[in-house]
């Protein structure tokens, strides 16, 4: 069996170190013979996937990664059954994954199996938890992509097989706003020295001004703390607790000569204690008589057994009381009271998606609007573009975008709050496309131009320059029918077209790109 399988992948560069790494592993026949299965298929369909998707890995990129996962991260691989009671479980540290035998199941496992220590340096760890987990699920969803919508014939998004459509759609808007290799190394990257949230910052102003990238940023996050709240019971009860703690340091910030009081009154407590300590420390009768104060009102397990040891125990709080007066000046400091009252506010505003009881349908709004800054973004692209195969990246991409899941029902395409957003859009690309030649034009109207051409872009024809249209009159209107080259692939009704409003002849079969 394993021979047959080699045979089918020989023709790539990849299966003699796939062999190599394979003949290495303790791994069963059946988990080998999955793997090899997973190799060819992916060898079959990344093509399309790159064709399709643009923004991704080069197909030797990501089969050495991902052989690179199997070989470093993946000590064993042992299959469960599907009707058995035991569960997918992965065991990051042994570098263990039970799993059941499915290809997309296998494949994830993997993925998810990858050392992390994904950095986020941004006001406090409940918003650094939660971009952690976007950037890691996305990641796991992403690297799955391939095989699990991509069979070498047709594309075919596979909703129930995606852990998250949240997640993913929101990955996947970033890998659009910055690239997907920046993506990937921040989302997989072990370099501590490397700010990338600030990178990714600074390419967002650079790429789309700073007031898109404040809209970004500020969604970014809320929709990620949104999604972690939903999924984790605990992350959203610890959420809202900091939450209230920020409100009450909020309400003392709004009155300055009580915060200063505040600060003041703490930095003479602590200086008094030093003077205690001192003073005690420097007796001998003050130090056994405070040695024996402590260890009366101490349980037998937490008795300080030496004046010396007591001795140690007060400089270490000398010590502490010294950084809290550090803390105090500080924060009396008149630009540290103005950085602390902003990162407050701007904490609360992040996280106060959470209160809401309605948090699905207020997630669900930040969704869209998120969106409508990618739709933004796409239009900044659009007018920077001069090149025609640059113009024709962005008309893959915007069928990419379109095509996402929202749900598992909808696409960004048939969202109604984003229609207005996508016909603006849309028009711009058929006119631009139009104007530099790259596609026909359908009818003499612009807004039904549009209409015919943006349902053209929306087909799963994995190369869009295979389109081929032919317009038929009927009794019912015209008919607008789509071949992939020669194959026909589907029709759709056009009401508003008529001969005398076409660009294009009747009955004839053309080329939709130049």
């Amino acid at each position: 069996m394993r021979e047959k399988f080699f045979k089918k992948i020989i023709k790539t560069n990849y299966n003699n170190q796939l062999e190599e790494i394979l003949g290495q592993k303790n791994f069963e026949e059946d988990v080998k013979n999955s793997l090899l299965s997973i190799f060819y298929k992916i060898e079959n369909g990344y093509n399309d996937y790159k064709t399709v998707k643009r923004e991704t890995f080069s197909k030797k990129d990501y089969i050495e990664k991902l052989m690179s996962i199997i070989e470093n991260d993946c000590k064993n691989i042992k299959f469960i059954s599907v009707n058995g009671k035991s569960k997918e479980k992965i065991d990051i540290e042994k570098k263990e994954i039970w799993c059941y035998p499915i290809d997309t199941n296998i494949l994830y496992s993997i993925a998810k199996i990858r050392q992390r220590d994904i950095r986020i340096n941004f006001l406090n760890d409940t918003i650094e938890k939660a971009v952690k987990s976007l950037l890691e699920v996305g990641s796991n969803i992403n690297m799955v992509e391939p095989l699990r919508d991509f069979n070498g014939f047709s594309w075919n998004v596979i909703t129930k097989d995606i852990e998250d459509l949240n997640y993913n759609l929101i990955y996947q808007n970033m890998i659009f706003l910055v690239g997907n290799d920046f993506i990937d190394k921040w989302a997989n990257s072990n370099d501590l020295m490397v700010d990338y949230f600030e990178i990714f910052k600074m390419k967002l102003d650079n790429l789309y001004g700073k007031e898109l990238k404040d809209k970004i940023i500020k969604l970014i996050i809320q929709i990620s703390i949104g999604i972690k709240a939903l999924k984790e019971v605990d992350y959203r009860e610890n959420t809202i607790k900091k939450l209230n703690l920020l409100k009450e340091e909020k309400t003392l910030f709004e009155n300055k000569e009580k915060y200063l009081s505040i600060q003041a009154n703490g930095k003479k407590k602590a200086e008094k204690e030093i003077r205690r300590i001192d003073k005690i420390i420097n007796d001998k009768k003050l130090l056994i008589e405070e040695y024996k104060k402590r260890n009366d009102n101490l349980s037998l397990d937490k008795k300080i057994f030496s004046i010396r040891i007591f001795k140690n125990i007060l400089k270490e709080e000398r010590s502490n009381l010294i950084k809290k007066i550090e803390e105090y000046n500080q924060k009396m400091i008149p630009k540290k009271f103005l950085e602390r009252r902003k990162s407050i506010n701007q904490q609360l505003n992040y996280m106060k998606i959470v209160e809401n009881e309605g948090l699905e349908k207020n997630l669900h709004k930040k969704i869209i609007d998120l969106q409508k800054e990618i739709i933004k973004c796409m239009y900044v692209k659009l007018k920077k573009t001069k090149e025609k195969n640059e113009i024709i990246n962005i008309i893959y991409q915007y069928r990419y975008y379109s095509l996402l899941n929202v749900s598992k029902s909808k696409t960004i395409s048939n969202i109604r709050e984003l229609e207005e957003d996508l016909d603006k859009l849309t028009l711009e690309l058929v006119d631009r496309a139009v104007y530099e030649k790259i596609i026909i034009t359908i009818s003499k109207d612009k807004n039904l131009n549009k209409e015919i051409i943006r349902k053209l872009f929306l087909l799963k024809i994995i190369e869009l320059e295979n389109i081929n249209v032919k317009i038929t009159d009927s009794d019912e209107g015209c008919i607008c029918t789509t071949f992939d080259e020669q194959i026909e692939d589907e029709e759709f009704k056009i009401e508003k077209l008529s001969k005398e409003n076409a660009k294009i002849r009747f009955n004839k079969k053309v080329e939709l790109f130049i």
